[in-house]
């Protein structure tokens, strides 16, 4: 836009279509926008207006957000004006999507801080919401979680009418947030009143509020879709490939959120059954570890019959024999010269092979009986009586002579069946304490590693960020900041390795709960693999990449996306530790009933010590730590990625003759393949 001193107005076309208006002149401008600077609310005074101000003989460059009065719709612009005698050239540049990396960083910084904490999806989502809002320029924006099969419930919201918010909840099933969750797909609704009344009348409602366009993000973790991030607009029309990007980001680390709240409340859940199940069972103490319970519980059982020796020969695996027998009545060190425990023979044996209760009057005259090893105590009468958890047989209770030298009574057997019923809550009760506690050490021991990568790792490239930011803003001039574009591309390439890191994590997450989803077809390996190679080649450096294809190569039933995150890390590793200019080397053949794969390199090859942890989570070799180019999950993701697909990877690396890393895919069967 060119100002003169006397009145006249000279806008461009391109302005004229940046602001959506014809023949815009400073006056009309007044009238429709209210402008603000960057990070402040307060309103411009009409004498800080731009074209005030080049009128007046200014020069500068400002960021400002222009709220257009009639649609709602808000503007990021970069304004320089150029003032000289008699005249003044405004220029509008549109800067709203250069912060992306910034912001991405920021949200999934947001949200990795909260995961370690976060109790409730609630709790979780106030903060982001507002974040999230802020970054996309969206009016409303909310989040909603997945309970039960089929039902959806509202857990925070910026921008919805707390009225409106409660009574939501009854409209959720007919709105586009449960289409999202239904198909897995983003939805994306540039004009809410387009859509047909009767399926989204839950959507329709936001008309009310004067919103016109939605958008639904489907959240998914482990494989599991525990939620929808939506956002609304009061002016139609789609999101920018910036914002959807940023928002697929930032969807993907709420979902770990809220898979993280689900998790902890899950573990609460469990806590209070275990604890019921404690108060109902017996009157055992809880914290007692499960091989002191059983000799309590053998304890008891003697007091019950009034047995003068009493035992439990917990059963192998098998459930053929013994893995365990726990005895009172016989003193340590008579049970020293005996030596080794029963292996379960003799009238011990029998109850193992036909588990129903057993009493004997006399063992010795009995014929399943095999005697007694040298120094055991003399024992007469005996009791039997199996020990089941559900339909398995745990063990068995043995007890041998009743006090008075009586034989054991139908009663004595009796009471020791209903002691063994409830001996197998308190058993398995303790059996479920001592899972749920070593889960919570795992969970602990994954949340700590988790979190430790986040404050670690991620945090790395946010403080490199930073500095950056920190000194672009200490050569701030009139309160404006000249950026180049390597600058701009530095930032770029930061968002870009957080982004990668993030996707990392949720691959791992979805990779240790068994919930990868492939979306696999019948796919030519060779030619997906030369369509890789064209596209990524000019990434590798100076390396040349040469393909062998030896034989007729079988077709294979893989995910096309997954295929191309296998090679893309074999292929960029090969790279990344090799000398400049080395070949890489990609060989395809027919092998086993399917397709084998290598990548060779000619680097200095992997330490003999390093090959067996190769394709651990969070493992980095040596020379991948000096590198601190990533999380050390590519291998990890790589192999389960292979195994998910049933196929394998193998490492060969003979010291100073580079690596060679061996994939092999199954074939795809000719169902697969039609």
């Amino acid at each position: 836009m060119r100002l003169t001193s006397t009145g006249g107005v000279q806008a461009s076309a391109s302005l004229s279509e940046l602001l959506e208006m014809e023949s815009p002149t400073p006056e009309r401008l007044s009238e429709r926008f209210e402008l603000s600077r960057l990070g402040s609310q307060a309103v411009l005074a009409e004498r800080e207006l731009p074209w005030r101000r080049a009128l007046r003989g200014e020069s500068f460059n400002d960021e400002e957000v222009w709220y257009d009065r009639p649609t709602g719709r808000s503007l990021l612009l970069l304004v320089r004006c150029r003032a000289s005698a008699g005249e003044a050239l405004l220029a509008f540049e549109n800067v709203a999507d250069q912060p992306f990396a910034i912001r991405l960083a920021d949200l999934v910084a947001s949200v990795g801080t909260a995961l370690p904490s976060a109790d409730e999806p609630s709790a979780l989502a106030h903060g982001l919401l507002d974040e999230v809002a802020v970054a996309v320029r969206a009016d409303a924006v909310f989040l909603v979680v997945t309970e039960g099969c089929e039902r959806l419930r509202l857990v925070a919201s910026v921008g919805l009418p707390e009225a409106f918010a409660r009574d939501c909840n009854l409209n959720l099933a007919a709105s586009v947030m449960a289409l999202a969750v239904e198909t897995g797909d983003i939805q994306e609704v540039a004009r809410i009143e387009d859509l047909p009344e009767g399926a989204f009348r839950g959507t329709l409602r936001l008309l009310d509020l004067g919103l016109r366009a939605v958008f639904a993000f489907p959240l998914s973790a482990g494989g599991e879709r525990v939620g929808v991030l939506g956002l609304a607009r009061r002016k139609p029309g789609k999101l920018s490939r910036i914002e959807r990007r940023l928002l697929r980001g930032v969807a993907g680390a709420c979902a770990l959120g809220l898979r993280q709240a689900r998790l902890r409340d899950a573990e609460r859940r469990e806590a209070r059954r275990l604890r019921l199940l404690r108060d109902v069972a017996m009157d055992i103490e809880a914290a007692m570890p499960l091989h002191a319970l059983l000799r309590r519980l053998v304890e008891q059982a003697c007091e019950l019959t009034r047995a003068r020796y009493g035992a439990l020969g917990v059963l192998d695996a098998e459930g053929t024999g013994l893995s365990d027998f726990i005895y009172v009545g016989v003193a340590e060190k008579v049970a020293g010269d005996i030596g080794r425990l029963p292996e379960g023979r003799g009238l011990l044996g029998a109850l193992i092979h036909d588990p129903r209760p057993c009493r004997v009057a006399n063992i010795h005259a009995d014929p399943r009986s095999g005697g007694f090893p040298a120094h055991h105590p003399a024992m007469t009468s005996f009791l039997g009586v199996p020990l089941l958890i559900g339909q398995k047989v745990f063990g068995n209770f043995y007890l041998c002579d009743k006090d008075g030298g009586a034989e054991f009574a139908e009663e004595d057997e009796r009471l020791v069946r209903l002691f063994a019923a409830q001996s197998a809550l308190a058993i398995a009760y303790a059996q479920q304490v001592e899972r749920t506690q070593e889960a919570h050490r795992e969970t602990d021991r994954l949340r700590s590693e988790f979190a430790a990568v986040i404050a670690h790792d991620l945090r790395n490239p946010v403080a490199a960020m930073t500095l950056l930011l920190d000194a672009l803003l200490a050569k701030r001039e009139d309160g404006s900041v000249l950026v180049s574009v390597q600058q701009l591309q530095c930032l770029r390439r930061i968002g870009s390795r957080i982004s990668r890191m993030s996707q990392d994590l949720l691959d791992v997450s979805r990779i240790e709960l068994g919930r990868l989803s492939l979306e696999r077809q019948s796919v030519s390996l060779e030619e997906a693999t030369r369509a890789l190679l064209t596209e990524i080649e000019p990434t590798l450096g100076q390396h040349p990449v040469t393909l062998d294809v030896e034989g007729r190569v079988p077709e294979v039933f893989v995910d096309p996306a997954r295929l191309s995150q296998i090679l893309t890390n074999l292929l960029d590793n090969a790279a990344k530790y090799s000398g400049a200019g080395s070949p890489i080397r990609v060989t395809l053949r027919p092998e086993s009933g399917g397709a084998a794969l290598t990548v060779e390199d000619r680097g200095p090859g992997i330490a003999a010590a390093d090959l067996g942890r190769l394709f651990d989570r969070f493992f980095q070799a040596p020379r991948a730590r000096e590198k601190n180019t990533g999380l050390g999950l590519g291998l990890y993701i790589v192999k389960g990625l292979m195994e998910a697909h049933g196929g394998s990877i193998a490492v060969e690396s003979p010291p100073g003759q580079g690596s060679t890393f061996r994939l092999w895919f199954p074939a795809a069967q000719p169902a697969e393949a039609a």
